[in-house]
């Protein structure tokens, strides 16, 4: 499943910062430019973890992050994409079906983007 963090306000990453973030967090991190102007993605990554790795894309735009591995390992990045935004910026955590969204407080932790996973499944039984 995708996952998505997405500015809802005027604010932007950066392509060039983004790659810079995420090379100093994960130096082993994997990238690749993507020049091609009709793709909705600027930036291709693999982050290596333990489980599998978490792979994902950065928006033309700047607007939005994609990405998809374990949950867990999505809910920290999700935190840690919060962390480079300024805190008085609207940020939203869903999933590409929009069955889980939750607005991402700075202090927005890994277990709470969990549990609002959790509970929005309980809810579709």
């Amino acid at each position: 499943m995708d996952y998505l963090v997405i500015v809802r306000t005027g604010w932007v990453f950066l392509a060039d910062e983004f790659k810079s973030h995420l090379h100093q967090r994960w130096p082993t991190v994997q990238l690749e430019e993507i020049r091609n102007p009709e793709d909705n993605d600027v930036l291709a990554f693999e982050v290596p973890k333990e489980r599998r790795g978490l792979y994902g894309s950065l928006t033309r735009d700047g607007k939005a992050v994609i990405f998809s591995g374990e949950l867990e390992d999505c809910a920290e990045f999700a935190q840690w994409c919060r962390s480079l935004i300024p805190a008085d910026q609207e940020v939203l955590f869903c999933d590409e079906a929009m069955n889980t969204s939750l607005i991402l407080e700075p202090g927005t932790t890994p277990e709470e983007i969990l549990q609002a996973v959790a509970a929005s499944y309980e809810g579709e039984r």
